[in-house]
């Protein structure tokens, strides 16, 4: 198996596109690369677009760290771990969703609908203004330590 932290670096073409991951044909193969969401904001990908990235091969793909081509300013991406941010301890209070919806309010979120409260924190629907809906995860004494795109069926977002 190979390890989760290889770096590699390729030269290709991308051929096909599904939103911020892309498949890249390069050294005679077929590479799958994740940009992430915020990535995919920063370059624009397009089929038939030469590239080269930079990332860490994982067992499913490449998630890329760094992409240029010609023409282009080098954009270089950090990703996120997908768990809670460094040190994040859930603080031992009871669960308040007056609480949470307070902190999300305080941090300029107007929540809609229900908070769906988990075993340690409360998942919220908001959003900034009319910016996109998104899904706050707010523990039990009003932090909010992790912010994902929000799930348009999770939530019964109509289109």
């Amino acid at each position: 198996m190979m390890p989760h932290n290889e770096t590699t670096a390729l030269s290709g073409t991308i051929t096909h596109v599904f939103a911020h991951r892309f498949t890249l044909e390069a050294e005679g193969a077929t590479h799958l690369a994740d940009l992430g969401p915020k990535g995919a904001e920063a370059f624009s990908l397009s089929p038939g677009l030469p590239v080269t990235l930079e990332g860490e091969r994982r067992p499913s793909e490449i998630k890329v760290t760094r992409i240029e081509t010609a023409g282009r300013a080098p954009v270089i991406i950090e990703h996120k771990k997908p768990n809670h941010a460094p040190g994040h301890k859930h603080a031992d209070v009871p669960a308040d969703v007056n609480v949470v919806l307070a902190a999300a309010r305080k941090a300029g979120w107007e929540p809609k609908g229900e908070p769906h409260q988990k075993p340690k924190h409360f998942e919220v629907l908001a959003r900034q203004g009319q910016g996109p809906w998104t899904e706050l995860h707010i523990d039990f004494a009003g932090t909010i330590y992790k912010q994902k795109s929000a799930d348009a069926e999770k939530w019964s977002l109509a289109a």
